[in-house]
């Protein structure tokens, strides 16, 4: 991968949905270079997949989860049974005194709430801090 690829790669996480001849102009390549790079990208695994990112009404609520791990388990073991907890958009695992973030978007701090209290209610989750989001600068 070298700096286009990345510079490709930083226009399309900004909108995706720009055409070819839009992302040739800003990484400065050829309409059919891009769309040469783009498919490379996605056959190397680069580009995983394109999604969509829900405009955000005034009403949405999000928050981040921090959840430490019971003893000898890891994320990936509980990946089945967080993938069908309505909310969760996304959860990494990392390093230090939590195990794991969850971030959660709903329609209302209830929902919300009801992705705090599955995460809570797993037997494999010893605690679980909850930080709902003022505001969304970036991203």
């Amino acid at each position: 991968m070298d700096d286009k690829d990345r510079m490709l790669l930083s226009a399309l996480r900004r909108d995706a949905r720009r055409s070819a001849v839009a992302l040739a102009r800003e990484v400065q390549l050829s309409r059919s270079t891009v769309q040469e790079r783009i498919e490379r990208l996605r056959a190397s695994g680069a580009i995983k997949s394109f999604t969509i990112v829900e405009g955000e009404p005034s009403q949405r609520q999000s928050a981040h989860f921090l959840a430490k791990l019971r003893p000898g388990l890891t994320c990936s073991q509980l990946l089945p049974v967080l993938r069908r907890v309505p909310g969760i958009v996304c959860l990494h695992s990392i390093a230090g005194q939590y195990d794991m973030i969850v971030r959660a978007d709903g329609d209302s701090i209830d929902s919300i709430e009801a992705v705090r209290k599955a995460l809570a209610g797993l037997s494999q989750i010893a605690e679980v801090v909850t930080l709902v989001t003022l505001d969304r600068h970036i991203g």
